[in-house]
């Protein structure tokens, strides 16, 4: 069996990679669509040491987006022509776009679904299965298959990651030194292009407090401005996690990495206008307690939560892995759902 792999995020190649690894494990063949500009998406798929075609340079305001879509459609056609997947296994339109006039079965995972608006109205609606978390809100049909778990878990559960402690040398801490994690999102995906996130004062006060108690690097989906920039990341892509996973707290704008922080088992507190719209990420906090999130009408409460984490952060941690626990054990391992999936449709 042909898979075509279509990434247009750096979540969707540790997602869908998941995947792939279990499929290559039974011997069928995969090819991945990449997508150049896009944070780390062309180097997470050489790291895995996969091949790719690279998709158009991703876009950063409404009108290049359109046009980066109309181009990823027909270069995705393009390559579905050749390679001839039996599968396309995607979390962007261009792959169900592609399936559809091609006439090949797509698989479109989405932990998003209506929330992000036009993007899941191009695609959704068109995909022959729809694979989202439990947590999903709507029901988007016969078509749709949800799985008991989260985006985050099909490539940071237990029996796939486990964080190595050297990466703590490679950071340069010493034993006792406390780590903070500062995510900062440039808000230039097809979903974000309305949405607002920490101002540069905020990030400065934010800053204060955290380099008082211990190290802070500073990720982030744009070039740093020059005062920040020695607190940057040293670190490669694919080691990104292990960082969050040494870390203490994890504070940003982020939806995806405060969400994989707090599914390591690192706290994580995130300021944007996403607050409370995401259903699965409402879970997490709801249900679980693994990540806070405010809205930018809450500035007050989240410099007062983070206050109280910095404040008691053994016993914040302490408890915040008993709830991932709990969380863990009600899950089930996602990859095996979304690889049964591309089963069934590669058998009809």
């Amino acid at each position: 069996m042909k898979v075509l792999i279509d990434a247009v995020h750096p979540a969707d190649v540790w997602t869908l990679g998941a995947v792939e690894d279990r499929l290559l494990a039974a011997g069928e063949e995969t090819l991945w669509i990449s997508r150049p500009g896009k944070d780390s998406v062309v180097e997470l798929i050489e790291a895995r040491g996969r091949p790719h075609i690279a998709g158009p340079r991703a876009g950063s305001n409404m009108v290049s987006l359109a046009r980066e879509l109309l181009s990823r459609d027909w270069l995705t056609f393009r390559t579905v022509r050749r390679f001839g997947p039996d599968v396309i296994l995607t979390r962007s339109p261009a792959g169900v776009h592609a399936g559809r006039l091609t006439r090949t079965p797509v698989l479109y995972d989405t932990d998003d679904g209506h929330v992000a608006g036009l993007l899941y109205y191009m695609a959704g609606p068109f995909a022959n299965l729809i694979a989202s978390p439990t947590a999903t809100t709507r029901s988007y049909g016969s078509k749709h298959r949800k799985y008991r778990g989260y985006k985050e878990l099909f490539y940071l559960h237990p029996s796939r990651f486990t964080a190595d402690p050297t990466i703590r040398t490679d950071l340069g801490l010493n034993e006792e030194e406390r780590l903070f994690v500062l995510r900062l999102t440039a808000f230039t995906a097809s979903h974000d292009v309305s949405e607002r996130g920490m101002t540069r004062e905020q990030i400065d006060r934010i800053l204060s407090r955290l380099a008082d108690l211990g190290r802070v690097v500073v990720s982030s989906e744009q070039s740093l401005p020059p005062d920040l920039a020695a607190m940057g990341v040293s670190t490669p892509p694919e080691r990104f996690h292990h960082v969050l996973a040494a870390a203490d707290l994890v504070v940003g704008d982020s939806q995806t990495v405060c969400s994989e922080a707090g599914v390591i088992g690192t706290p994580s507190l995130r300021y944007n206008t996403w607050a409370g719209r995401h259903p699965y990420q409402v879970e997490l906090q709801e249900r679980w307690g693994l990540t806070r999130a405010f809205a930018l009408s809450q500035e007050s409460a989240f410099f007062n939560e983070l206050d109280r984490v910095l404040g008691d952060l053994d016993s914040v941690h302490a408890t915040h892995e008993q709830r991932r626990q709990q969380m863990l054990e009600w899950c089930d391992d996602p990859v095996d759902d979304l690889t049964a999936w591309i089963y069934e449709l590669a058998d009809r």
